[in-house]
């Protein structure tokens, strides 16, 4: 699959228009994972978005015992596009898998040459995070005490 109809399967770019997407589809990387092999290491400098295209792969850190496995239409790693930090997880193809990675440096170059479109990203990317961090927080705390 082409990466710019690729794209059109993933949430964080979904409003964008198909001439958007192009945009963003001349920027990423396909890298196409092996079953064990390597896409980050926790730790390493977060500098980059990785979209699980196709396969599985594996998640895994140093701080929790289980693994995760995630698939087709995953994102990983978002906010590396606008934050500065480091990796929480490792990821390894669990399987044969597609992904394509958009780094920051890219992204920021669109930034400047496509403030639009990157803003909307941007804000798309924000909107995931803050409904991780509501699910989160939902599985952590009881209403009836915050009720209280």
């Amino acid at each position: 699959m082409k990466p710019a109809a690729a794209l059109k399967s993933f949430a964080i770019f979904a409003d964008l228009s198909d001439g958007e997407r192009d945009e963003i589809a001349e920027l990423v990387e396909e890298r196409h994972l092996s079953p064990g092999e390597t896409l980050f290491h926790e730790g390493d400098e977060a500098d980059a978005l990785a979209l699980v295209v196709d396969g599985q792969v594996e998640l895994s850190s140093r701080r929790v015992s289980e693994k995760a496995a995630v698939g087709a239409g995953c994102v990983l790693g978002g906010l590396a596009l606008l934050a500065v930090g480091t990796r929480e997880a490792s990821a390894v193809g669990a399987e044969k898998s597609s992904v394509l990675v958009l780094r920051r440096e890219d992204f920021l170059r669109l930034a400047e040459d496509s403030p639009r479109t990157a803003y909307r990203v941007a804000m798309a990317i924000a909107a995931d995070v803050a409904s991780l961090v509501r699910l989160a927080f939902a599985g952590s705390v009881d209403r009836d005490e915050v009720a209280e």
